[in-house]
Formats: C-alpha cells, structure tokens, sequence
C-alpha cells in the first residue's frame, strides 16, 4: 500500500517554491535531512534525468516525478502541498500543486518501482481520493487521506 511508503516527516504542507526545479530541490534536501537521500545532488540529477524523457505532470494538478538512485538509502514518498501552483509541462498545460517524489533505491528498480507508480497513479484517477488530498490541511489529516 502507498501509504507504507509515506513517512510522515517526508511531507510537506504549503512547500513554498517558484518551479518543479526548486521543488524537487526541496523534497530532495528533506529525503537527505530524514535519512532516506545520501547526496540530494544526485537524487536530483536522477530525477530530471528521468523528467527530461517525459513529463510527470499526470493532470489535475499531480506530479509524481520520480528517481531510481545509487543515492537512494530507502526508497520512500515525498509529498507536498504547494503553497501556490508551478508550471510543470503537465500533460493537460496545468500547473500543478500536489507533488509525490517517489525515491527508489536502485535495488528496488524493478517490479516494486512499478507497483509503487501504478498504485500511486490509480488512486490519483479517484476523484474523491485527490479531493481528501487536497482538502487535507495537516500532515495528520494527509497521512489519512492516503490510508484509505
């Protein structure tokens, strides 16, 4: 379940950025700070290497970009409320203001990196399930949403 993958601590409400760059900048830092990152520098440079084959930007205002990395400790799942909208060349031209970094260890690349992709990309297809997300205006109340 996604929710396992989510530490509390990893998520962030009202993350204050001006672009995806400073947000995955952000989310990445927190993932060194909390243990689960051993350079943010290379989880970064893993991230967009993967951005730049496509866009995570999913529509609805979701990106879910993510990273294999030898920088990865415990592949996890970043969150965070933007505290305004970034633009992210999302598939439908929104901007987007929910995010979910998904770190994975290099290890982990295989099945579990898919499993992880595909739940997380299926419940965001539920209306309701984003809208609880979205709603959501503490750490607690996220942690919740996600755990149904």
């Amino acid at each position: 379940m996604i929710s396992e993958k989510i530490n509390i601590n990893n998520i962030v409400i009202d993350l204050n950025a001006s672009d995806k760059k400073s947000v995955v900048e952000k989310l990445s830092k927190l993932l060194e700070t909390n243990g689960f990152v051993s350079d943010h520098k290379q989880f970064q440079k893993d991230v967009f290497d993967r951005e730049n084959h496509m866009t995570t930007g999913i529509g609805k205002n979701i990106a879910i970009p993510h990273g294999k990395s030898l920088a990865v400790i415990e592949s996890t799942v970043a969150v965070a409320k933007l505290k305004r909208s970034v633009e992210w060349g999302a598939l439908d031209d929104q901007p987007v203001d929910l995010v979910f970094l998904l770190a994975i260890k290099d290890t982990d690349k295989g099945t579990n990196h898919l499993r992880i992709l595909a739940e997380l990309s299926g419940r965001l297809m539920d209306d309701e399930f984003v809208k609880r997300i979205k709603d959501s205006r503490n750490k607690k109340e996220l942690v919740k949403a996600l755990s149904f």
